[in-house]
């Protein structure tokens, strides 16, 4: 697992990327690269494994895990895209903050508990809500182990929760489940202004790295929405890792490799930093946009073509207009085509359900999200 100083090391290289006007590295990035690379001496065949490697680990821990719940759970659930998922109590308690709904919910086994000790749970699980950091969150998953501690991970996701107006808004219901066990099931409503707390807090990012790889911030901000919901743990099972769900084995694989000089697995430690994160996926669109489609003629087009692949895939899209994964006969399809047309393929036409659903959700955001940033709101 690299250190977090190797993280640092990381960003430090993508903040000295190339400028947009002429494309050059500066000769403070290049030795700086030179200096890392040397320590990663692999040939195509061993960086090719790594990212296999990368990724079979991560699957084998999931299904480990998952099996090491279903002993006590009947459905386990594990932190996603969207929620967040803590166990204690020698998992006979499960919380799961719910970033897109905005609801937090707390189940006990509460086999021979009275409502008292019941209620006592509860409030210790909200009020340890309050004061958990990024560290911590890390820290209690048992999907990522050996992860250092970030310097900038201590503040806490929430703050400003009202424990008593919260559980005075609870529902409460109970449920057995198929292994007998009784269990309370405890739903409360997030704050809605937590939420758009969260949202605001990554705006100078977000700005930043707009600004870096000329990149729309409205188009940043509803990606990560769309993606995450502003969930600061997000992990997929692909595996997929932080606000912009970044991918290793390709954002991350292509992002170091243009900009790094060589393809690196990214790890947790470096996708769970907000900044790198934000940082590494507007890369990836400027990538999309300024060298896989560079040859698509209408910038409109080019959105909606990037929007599609950063979750499909730029082959999947490529073939879907030109019935070959060339990007070269994608942009002689598509340049015959108007941006509306482009869309409507995209979103009615695409072969996977997730994308079409995908660019749609991200197109409504853009526009919610321009007028934001046009607001007088932040």
């Amino acid at each position: 697992m690299y250190t977090q100083t190797y993280a640092v090391i990381v960003l430090g290289m993508l903040i000295s990327a190339p400028s947009h006007a002429n494309g050059t590295i500066n000769a403070e990035f290049e030795q700086r690269k030179s200096a890392i690379s040397q320590s990663f001496d692999l040939n195509k065949k061993d960086k090719i494994t790594t990212f296999d490697h990368a990724k079979q680990d991560y699957l084998t821990r999931f299904n480990q895990v998952k099996s090491e719940l279903a002993k006590t759970w009947d459905n386990p659930k594990l932190t996603n895209k969207t929620q967040w998922v803590q166990y204690s109590q020698n998992d006979k308690i499960r919380r799961i903050v719910d970033f897109q709904s905005n609801e937090v919910t707390v189940e006990i086994i509460n086999n021979n508990m009275d409502e008292n000790e019941i209620n006592t749970q509860l409030t210790k699980q909200i009020r340890q809500l309050e004061k958990q950091t990024m560290n911590d969150a890390i820290a209690n998953d048992r999907m990522l182990t050996g992860i250092s501690r970030s310097p900038n991970g201590d503040l806490p996701i929430f703050s400003g929760l009202i424990t008593k107006e919260m559980l005075e808004n609870s529902n409460k219901t109970q449920y057995v489940q198929k292994n007998g066990a009784q269990t309370s099931k405890i739903s409360m409503k997030l704050p809605q202004n937590l939420i758009n707390q969260r949202a605001k807090s990554y705006l100078p990012d977000v700005l930043g790295a707009s600004q870096k790889w000329n990149i729309s911030p409205a188009l940043v901000m509803a990606i990560i929405h769309t993606e995450s919901h502003f969930n600061p743990v997000a992990q997929s099972h692909i595996p997929a890792y932080g606000l912009m769900q970044i991918v290793p084995s390709s954002a991350g694989k292509d992002v170091t490799k243009r900009y790094l000089g060589e393809a690196k697995v990214l790890t947790p430690d470096i996708l769970f930093n907000s900044s790198m994160n934000i940082d590494i996926g507007t890369a990836y669109l400027n990538i999309l946009d300024t060298q896989y489609l560079k040859n698509v003629n209408h910038p409109k087009t080019r959105i909606y073509l990037s929007i599609s692949a950063y979750n499909g895939g730029i082959g999947a899209v490529a073939k879907h207009f030109s019935g070959e994964p060339s990007l070269s006969s994608l942009a002689k399809v598509v340049n015959t085509l108007s941006p509306e047309d482009v869309y409507k393929s995209l979103a009615n036409d695409f072969p996977y359900k997730e994308t079409r659903n995908y660019i749609q959700k991200v197109n409504e955001k853009t526009s919610f999200y321009t007028s934001y940033l046009q607001s007088d709101s932040i």
